[in-house]
């Protein structure tokens, strides 16, 4: 036998040694919507990350994968590659942690669990002295009224090409003012810049089968928290806000959701900043003065300290100019959409994956 035709022989049966330890998909496969995305999160309040979504969707069933990488190495603990399966047919949510192949079981209503942002926060509150960048009125005992609320939408005219698509842009911006008894003033303002395109045959058939999917979800959730505060149709046009269904109520539209009707198109880039100017409640924000790094509870608690330190170094800066530079930061980008066949295993709980946790 010659020394190629024995390597090759060789090389043949690892690969079937291999494949005989996967298991074989043979779910049939339906079509199904497929949207992928990119977004960053950054800004003077939040640790710097970005990630890759891909949201595959059917009626009665959704699957959305977020691998998310913080930029720096301290943050690098909070890395993640989750997957939520909402399950209209089965009233049930499955959240899956894919590094460590296990998942939990939920009802419709959602896993209750912490989100990452307030995990910094408990981490902060840790150290020997509490930022307090993100006490509420109530938990400072400080007295507002709302003072004032704006909303503007603004075509401006401008156009790029993103992900091979002419694009167009508009602005929002929404703007709110809270004023203490002294009549000092908080000021919010989140500006939001949107590109949208002309949808494709592929986009309204996403949003057609979103539609379907968000429709039945909230038959099965009653208790949704959301859906109580803003009603059915204010929920329906939070999602057509996003682009994840079309406008089709406009007239039930009331308020800044009517506002909205100005952009037209679907989605493709989203980016939302939010800029704060706190003068009000000075008494009751009374700074901490932070000093040192804390390296009592480890490499990622002088993280956090690092962080909060970080934040109240800013507090004057962030007063001066506040609409120099954001709070918070967001980008959303959509690079595909399209209808595919799709394995129907997608929608299912890994084989091997142990179950966490059932709620």
């Amino acid at each position: 036998m010659s020394l190629l035709r024995a390597f090759s022989l060789t090389a043949v049966s690892f690969t079937l040694v291999a494949c005989a330890g996967k298991p074989v998909d043979n779910s049939p496969s339906h079509p199904t919507s497929v949207l992928k995305a990119n977004y960053t999160l950054n800004g003077l309040y939040v640790p710097d990350f970005t990630g890759k979504q891909t949201v595959y969707t059917r009626e009665d069933r959704r699957r959305i994968d977020n691998d998310t990488d913080f930029d720096s190495f301290l943050m690098r603990w909070a890395n993640t590659d989750l997957s939520d399966i909402a399950r209209v047919d089965k009233k049930l949510i499955w959240r899956l942690d894919n590094d460590k192949e296990n998942y939990r079981e939920c009802p419709m209503s959602g896993c209750k669990e912490v989100s990452l942002l307030d995990q910094l926060s408990d981490r902060n509150a840790t150290q020997e002295d509490d930022s307090e960048d993100y006490e509420s009125y109530e938990e400072m005992g400080c007295q507002v009224t709302l003072a004032n609320n704006t909303f503007d939408v603004t075509p401006t005219g401008n156009e790029r090409v993103i992900s091979g698509l002419n694009a167009n842009e508009y602005t929002v911006e929404w703007k709110t003012e809270f004023a203490d008894q002294a009549g000092k003033k908080d000021t919010n303002l989140v500006k939001f810049v949107f590109w949208t395109t002309t949808p494709t045959a592929d986009m309204n058939t996403a949003w057609k089968t979103n539609r379907a999917f968000q429709e039945s979800y909230l038959e099965e959730t009653k208790n949704d928290p959301l859906r109580n505060l803003l009603g059915k149709e204010g929920y329906m046009a939070l999602a057509a806000f996003s682009g994840d269904v079309e406008k089709t109520d406009k007239k039930q539209y009331k308020g800044f959701l009517k506002a909205l009707n100005k952009i037209e198109g679907y989605p493709l880039s989203i980016k939302l900043e939010w800029f704060r100017q706190a003068n009000a409640c000075q008494t009751q924000r009374a700074p901490k003065q932070k000093e040192g790094v804390d390296f009592s509870n480890g490499l990622e608690g002088a993280a956090m300290s690092m962080v909060g330190n970080f934040l109240e170094g800013q507090k004057d800066k962030i007063i001066a100019e506040w609409q120099k530079d954001a709070l918070v930061r967001y980008i959303y980008e959509v690079t595909y959409v399209s209808e595919d066949l799709v394995k129907d295993s997608v929608f299912n709980v890994p084989q091997g994956y142990v179950l966490a946790d059932r709620q």
